[in-house]
């Protein structure tokens, strides 16, 4: 109970306006940008202030006063920078005292915001390269020392420029992710996502199949235009989960499916996720020319996924003990139905123009505003409009998520600015090629893990911009293009979010599916696969991100596809447990990755992994499916069911 109750409804006002005053000044930007340091303190004092007005509403009056100062601390620390903002470039290197003591407790406060707001993984991962600034002249060369910085050199990079916290994380918050946040809760106003789950319903919707395959289906396209994993576990996963616990599928595996389902929204043009937009900043390339090379490794995932779900869900073993009918044919819906539904225009509206701008190499920041003011007028005819209080309800709920990712943005800075002054991000890749002898696919292997091991305590976003600085260019000097360098780190840290220990995706599923957090981990783990596997294929084989004749991009990308379908059935034969589907599982899975990762130079590999293949399948065919009890081959019924034949 708060301690001052007062105050809670003033606060609770500015709160409000605070959430709404964030994506404003976003839209603000757009047409009045300023003077770069001030333009991104002011994002980091909306952001700050919002947090901490959120936050102050402790059980302890002693929590709530230490809330209610580092509200006053962030005024401090950010009007000094909007204040200062000419002057400060002048002082870099040669700080005042003022510099150095507000320098400081910028730099405890967005930890401590961090903290709070994202938890202790990215505020260790913070405070380590802290360290390393601090201390790394005391380790040796080969492990990344530097020769020492001084407190004002130290605090000059990180607070006094645009290398450090006010660099370009918090610009690619500010230009880019504040737009398409907006456009995305717009979509939701207007109906948008309900006619996704509609059309999504009527398609597959029945049978025990219907509702997985709808998860895969819903998170696809709710990926096209959210470019959030949470966000899509939460939007698909509120409707999905329950219809598949409903038909029978056990919790754990129904949650795992949509978290696999909705991790791959991130990496679904034409949208993706937030790090597309640091990827953007840090290689200065069109936003076209990433969607356009994402998209055929989009699609073999969730195809992948489509078939490994499948799999999954047609088996008897994956249902619960006493199966509930499935839903009615009446609850279903029809594809008429949903076609009629005024959100298939407001859908196809967004999608068409900005794929549109974006082809036409249109800047990015006007072809969201044009497909969101586009979206805003052909809504108005029909019920699902955009009222002023959608509009309202829209731009508060952006501001919410905007509020994290601008502290998380503010976070990377400190990372970025520690990597750039000390100059890991030039000397580690010379050591990563020592270390790996040169070889490419162990130091991809290497790049791979640290992505995973890093996205498990911080924002699969800012993984991959941590990687992509300090892993990418060895990468590139292995001989890979330097966007097919970043497109494999960006997968690899997306894979973290359905990767054990943390997986945020799956425990997000976990929670509305009330099942086993861990269970669901490894089950999503286990379904999302081809994410496991696609980043290396594409790195092989550059035909799967556009690049050469389109009769070799079609015949690769199909050889792929089929060596990621065997990938997958073999995983489904290995959980039977069986001598025969474990030969055959084994089989299918060794036979899958040769046919779907090494380059194609040789084609005796591909050769090999088709015999394997050839070998589970004979394997298959020599073992006889086992009789029931009525005379019959098993089918996938449960057996613990008390249907009769």
């Amino acid at each position: 109970m708060n301690p001052w109750p007062g105050v809670e409804r003033w606060r609770r006002r500015v709160q409000w306006s605070l959430f709404l005053a964030v994506p404003l000044y976003g839209l603000y930007n757009y047409w009045q940008p300023g003077f770069p340091l001030s333009e991104r303190a002011i994002l980091a004092l909306l952001a700050v202030s919002a947090f901490f007005f959120a936050a102050a509403r402790s059980r302890t009056r002693a929590a709530l006063v230490l809330d209610w100062a580092h509200l006053a601390l962030g005024f401090i620390v950010f009007g000094y920078i909007i204040l200062q903002a000419d002057e400060m470039p002048y002082r870099e290197g040669l700080p005042n005292r003022a510099d150095i003591v507000i320098g400081v407790a910028g730099i405890y406060l967005i930890l401590v915001a961090v903290r709070r707001s994202l938890g202790m993984g990215l505020a260790v991962v913070s405070a380590l390269f802290l360290l390393y600034l601090f201390l790394g002249q005391y380790l040796p060369v080969w492990l990344g020392g530097h020769r020492g910085f001084s407190l004002d050199r130290i605090i000059s990079f990180l607070y006094l420029n645009d290398a450090g916290v006010m660099g370009f994380a918090l610009s690619a918050c500010l230009k880019y992710m504040a737009l398409f946040l907006i456009l995305g809760k717009v979509l939701q106003q207007v109906g948008a996502m309900d006619f996704v789950m509609g059309l999504a319903r009527a398609l597959f919707g029945s049978g025990r199949t219907g509702p997985p395959l709808m998860a895969v289906m819903s998170s696809a396209m709710v990926g096209t235009v959210s470019g959030s994993t949470m966000g899509n576990v939460y939007i698909s996963g509120n409707m999905t989960i329950p219809m598949m616990k409903r038909v029978g599928i056990r919790g754990e595996l129904a949650a795992a499916i949509e978290a696999a389902a909705s991790s791959g929204g991130q990496i679904m043009p034409p949208v993706m996720g937030f790090a597309v937009f640091f990827m953007i900043v840090l290689l200065d390339v069109a936003y076209a020319d990433i969607i356009v090379a994402a998209l055929i490794p989009a699609l073999l995932y969730f195809l992948t996924l489509g078939l490994a779900v499948w799999l999954r869900t047609r088996r008897s073993g994956d249902f619960a003990a006493h199966e509930p009918p499935p839903p009615r044919d009446e609850e279903r819906g029809s594809v008429r139905e949903a076609l009629m539904h005024p959100g298939l225009l407001t859908f196809l509206c967004a999608l068409g123009v900005l794929v549109y701008l974006l082809g036409n190499r249109h800047p990015l920041q006007t072809s969201v505003m044009i497909a969101m003011a586009a979206t805003i007028l052909v809504s108005l005819p029909f019920t699902v409009r955009l009222t002023p209080r959608k509009l309202l309800k829209a731009l508060h709920d952006s501001g919410r998520e905007l509020v994290d990712v601008a502290i998380a943005c503010l976070a990377l800075g400190i990372i970025a600015g520690s990597v750039l002054l000390t100059g890991l991000g030039t000397k580690l890749p010379a050591l990563m090629i020592d270390w790996s002898t040169g070889n490419l696919p162990l130091l991809l292997v290497c790049a791979f893990v640290a992505c995973v091991i890093l996205g498990l305590g911080i924002p699969s976003s800012l993984a991959y911009v941590l990687v992509a600085l300090l892993v990418s260019h060895a990468i590139v000097q292995l001989g890979v293009a330097l966007l097919d360098a970043h497109l494999f780190v960006f997968y690899a840290a997306l894979a973290a979010m359905i990767t054990p220990p943390v997986a945020l995706a799956a425990y997000a599923a976990a929670s509305i599916a009330k099942s086993n957090y861990w269970t669901t981990g490894w089950l999503a783990a286990a379904l999302g696969m081809p994410k496991y596997l696609v980043p290396f294929a594409f790195i092989f084989r550059p035909e799967l991100l556009m690049r050469g004749d389109w009769m070799e991009i079609v015949a690769v990308s199909l050889l792929t596809l089929s060596g990621l379908a065997a990938v997958s059935f073999g995983l489904a034969r290995l959980s039977r447990l069986t001598l025969p589907g474990v030969v055959a599982g084994a089989c299918l899975v060794a036979g899958g990755v040769l046919l779907s990762v090494p380059p194609l130079d040789d084609w005796g590999v591909p050769a090999l992994g088709a015999g394997l293949c050839t070998v589970a399948l004979l394997v298959r065919l020599a073992v006889p499916r086992r009789p029931t009890p009525g005379g019959q081959a098993s089918t996938t019924r449960n057996p613990r069911s008390k249907e009769t034949e």
